[in-house]
C-alpha cells in the first residue's frame, strides 16, 4: 500500500488511496479503455510492469500501468473517472507510479489532439522528445478523434527520475 495523498476534492480535503491492484487487472476495464479505446492494444502490455489504481473515498477513481521500457519506464495507460478529473487524482498517480521505478528515463506517448493530457503531463514535469507520426492510423482500426481534432500521431514526452537536466521541484525524489 502506498501512502495516501491528500488532496482538494469536491470543495473539501479528503485522501487519496493508491494501492497496486495485484489481481485481475482487467477489474479495472472501464478505465483502461477509458485512456485507450482499443482491448487489443491494452492487452499488449497489460501483463507487463505494474498497475497503480487510486481510491476516493471508498471509490475507484483512477488507474496507472507502468511497464519495463528501453534505458526506463513508461507509463502506458494513464486514466481518471471523469468525477474525479481536475481533483489531483491523474498527478498523484503519476507520481506514486514515478516515485515506484528507479532512477532513469520514464517515457509517456499521447495522441497529437489530446492538447489538454500535454499540459498535463508537462506540468507533472515531462518534457516532449519525439514524434511517432502516423501511429494512431496505422495501428488502430477505427479512426479517433478528440474535440473533432484527428488524433494521427503519438507524441511522446520524457522525464529524467533523479538526472539533473529536468527540475521536478522535488515531487519525483
Amino acid at each position: 500500500m502506498f501512502a495516501g495523498k491528500s488532496a482538494f476534492l469536491q470543495g473539501g480535503i479528503t485522501l487519496i488511496e493508491i494501492y497496486e491492484e495485484t489481481g485481475d487487472r482487467w477489474v479495472h476495464r472501464e478505465l483502461l479503455l477509458l485512456a485507450d479505446p482499443d482491448e487489443g492494444m491494452v492487452n499488449r502490455y497489460l501483463a507487463q510492469g505494474f498497475q497503480l489504481v487510486a481510491r476516493v473515498d471508498g471509490q475507484i477513481a483512477g488507474e496507472v500501468v507502468m511497464v519495463p521500457a528501453e534505458n526506463g519506464w513508461e507509463l502506458k495507460n494513464l486514466a481518471v473517472l471523469p468525477a474525479f478529473q481536475k481533483a489531483g487524482v491523474g498527478r498523484a498517480l503519476v507520481e506514486a507510479a514515478v516515485a515506484r521505478v528507479p532512477e532513469g528515463v520514464v517515457w509517456v506517448g499521447t495522441g497529437n489532439s489530446s492538447l489538454w493530457v500535454l499540459r498535463f503531463y508537462e506540468r507533472c514535469g515531462f518534457r516532449r522528445s519525439h514524434v511517432l507520426k502516423n501511429f494512431f492510423v496505422e495501428n488502430y482500426p477505427q479512426p479517433i478523434f478528440e474535440d473533432g481534432v484527428p488524433c494521427t500521431d503519438m507524441i511522446y514526452l520524457r522525464l529524467e527520475k533523479g538526472g539533473k537536466g529536468l527540475k521536478t521541484g522535488g515531487m519525483f525524489e
